[in-house]
């Protein structure tokens, strides 16, 4: 995945820059714009992936918050919260013709907060489902979260609609290629992985959200991505990868 540059060891005070692990389940979830925003930015990091068991028993007491993702660096400084952590490493890692993943121009930033922020209520929607012990009611009440007429499908027609109007196919167009995007591509595709049982491949395409399908497809064909996936067997990967 490469080496982060001098300037970065100079600006952010990181001897070893490549000194990174991110701790998260061996799921994609909250964790994968993370794990891509550093991929993208070239930053060599340890991709912990913990078991239930490890978390239940040995991490989820020392965690603020007892949540993951967190983020580790050198001299026992320690990220939480997603959206936290993608926006600090945003800030300093670069995508697409040397832009960094987090906007500096206040307003462009407060553009991708806005988007990637938006994301939260899918989550929260969804959040009650796993409270139900009956499978085939739980995965009907997903279903209809998205359907037309259901309570996701305002968000969904928002997203379509942000990106119906990028000249350039990213969220943000002005900004190009940033978080906001990885949110896309990493909250969507998790959707619809079979991590959230009921909800399958097609759920986008299935709906008519061209937009977001075509996103998706620029995205998986980013070619630090590309690679990413290549050789990734790991459960719910696939459809991260191209014509997926």
């Amino acid at each position: 995945m490469g080496h982060a540059s001098s300037c970065l060891e100079g600006c952010f005070g990181w001897e070893h820059p490549e000194k990174i692990t991110l701790k998260y389940f061996p799921i994609p979830g909250r964790a994968e714009p993370i794990r891509l925003a550093l991929v993208l930015g070239g930053l060599q990091f340890h991709d912990h992936r913990l078991s239930g068991e490890d978390w239940r028993g040995k991490y989820k007491r020392t965690m603020l918050f007892g949540q993951v993702p967190v983020l580790e660096l050198q001299k026992k400084r320690r990220l939480t919260q997603t959206k936290a952590i993608l926006r600090y490493v945003g800030r300093f890692a670069k995508g697409l013709h040397g832009k960094h993943l987090y906007p500096s121009d206040p307003w462009l930033g407060a553009k991708v907060d806005e988007i990637v922020d938006a994301f939260d209520d899918l989550w929260i929607l969804l959040a009650p489902s796993y409270r139900i012990d009956d499978q085939p009611l739980k995965e009907h009440v997903r279903q209809q979260i998205f359907e037309p007429g259901g309570e996701g499908a305002p968000l969904l027609d928002a997203f379509e609609a942000i990106l119906a109007k990028s000249y350039n196919g990213f969220a943000v167009p002005e900004a190009g290629l940033t978080v906001a995007d990885l949110v896309y591509f990493g909250f969507l595709n998790s959707i619809r992985s079979g991590l959230v049982e009921g909800l399958g491949p097609g759920l986008f395409a299935d709906l008519g959200y061209k937009r977001i399908v075509a996103h998706k497809e620029m995205m998986a064909r980013i070619p630090a991505i590309e690679r990413y996936y290549k050789d990734k067997d790991l459960l719910f990967y696939e459809v991260f990868r191209p014509c997926k």
